[in-house]
């Protein structure tokens, strides 16, 4: 069932499901602006991350490491908030996953498995994003759509532009990044694995 109702110059929507067990849930909702014209505003650009394959929440989090707000934590990440969300992984030994730092650049045994989409405690489950469109986090302004994108060399688990002989590709941008630590849409994964370091 899909509801509507207008709200100053929107409309708030929402719809809802029937569950198994009869009863119904809401399965999305929002609102949605509407201009009255022919024609409609210019709305501001914003990073999506769709569609994307993620790996099930196969793995956990380093103890080392703590992909919370910094706020929770006291240390600042280069995600949002100061978190490891967005940020490019890596898988070290036994399903643990880690940032992926500057130093793993031109390591044979080290390369970008995908980039984390939550913000887990040490040793929770971490989900990541694998193959397809994600957000990812800018370590610099000179990204602009269609560039190939490599990790950084100074920042753990943002993407710049990709050099050669400084690792290997992780991905392709999709849209600009307006400033270092901008969160953009990108393709990530299968890049890295088939091109040479």
């Amino acid at each position: 069932m899909y509801f509507e109702k207008k709200i100053g110059q929107g409309r708030a929507f929402m719809e809802l499901e029937r569950k198994a067990d009869g009863s119904f849930g809401v399965k999305r909702r929002g609102f949605v602006t509407r201009y009255k014209g022919g024609f409609s505003q210019a709305q501001p650009q914003m990073a999506t991350e769709s569609p994307l394959i993620h790996d099930g929440s196969q793995n956990v989090l380093s103890t080392a490491v703590d992909f919370r707000n910094s706020t929770l934590t006291g240390t600042t990440l280069a995600g949002p908030n100061g978190s490891g969300q967005f940020l490019l992984v890596t898988i070290s030994t036994g399903r643990t996953i880690t940032a992926f730092t500057s130093t793993m650049l031109n390591s044979s045994a080290s390369v970008v498995y995908g980039v984390c989409q939550n913000k887990p405690r040490p040793g929770d489950a971490v989900d990541v994003g694998i193959f397809g469109i994600t957000k990812v986090v800018a370590g610099s302004t000179t990204i602009v759509g269609g560039s190939l994108l490599g990790a950084s060399s100074t920042t753990s688990g943002v993407v710049t532009l990709y050099t050669g002989g400084n690792g290997r590709p992780v991905g392709l941008a999709i849209e600009n990044a307006a400033s270092i630590g901008a969160v953009f849409t990108a393709f990530i994964g299968g890049v890295q694995l088939w091109a040479s370091t």
